[in-house]
């Protein structure tokens, strides 16, 4: 069976980089819905799981092109377990004003979550707080993790920043771990 992991997309070439070496790590093929190739339409696949963090415009638009739905990472098995194994921390999202994301993260009963684009914000936090470990929750390279690193190392510079989640070998065992699961979940759209 050819599984495809289906990501937004980026033309930053750190992205891409991370992508294609969580795919190869992780033993499937990759695609995308915008930015990059290759695209979703030059992939076959007998199976395309949406890769999103939360629900957002982004994960809907990747469920209508690709005609699959799966539930975002913030909806699978253990993800509050797994995200407290990497703690403790500053727990660090991008940020979709979606109700289903921000339900999602709040499930996740976490205390110590900012957001980089919504409130609480990630730049308002540093004024008053260095924490000893940031931690993005973010797949890969790129515009969104850059930015995250760039504000905690203009306000902390001692804080430490964790790779994105796609090269922390953790969440590849998780994925892999966790692969079964997702393909059940995996439903048709169309």
């Amino acid at each position: 069976m050819r599984i495809v992991i289906v990501l937004h997309g980026s033309r930053d070439p750190d992205y891409l980089s991370s992508v294609e070496s969580f795919a190869k790590n992780v033993g499937v093929s990759y695609a995308f819905t915008s930015y990059s190739e290759p695209s979703i339409n030059n992939v076959i696949g007998d199976i395309y799981i949406p890769l999103f963090i939360g629900y957002g415009k982004d994960y809907e638009r990747a469920v209508a092109i690709t005609g699959f739905e799966t539930p975002p990472m913030l909806e699978w098995p253990y993800v509050r377990d797994f995200l407290l194994s990497l703690g403790p921390g500053l727990y660090v999202f991008h940020g979709e004003n979606d109700p289903r994301f921000i339900d999602s993260v709040s499930k996740l009963s976490i205390q110590d979550i900012v957001f980089l684009k919504i409130e609480p914000m990630l730049e308002d936090y540093l004024i008053n707080h260095c924490p000893g470990k940031v931690i993005p929750v973010v797949f890969t390279q790129g515009v969104i993790y850059k930015e995250i690193s760039t504000v905690v190392r203009k306000s902390c510079s001692n804080t430490e920043v964790l790779k994105p989640l796609f090269e922390l070998q953790e969440f590849i065992t998780y994925f892999r771990n966790l692969l079964p699961w997702l393909l059940q979940n995996t439903r048709r759209v169309r």
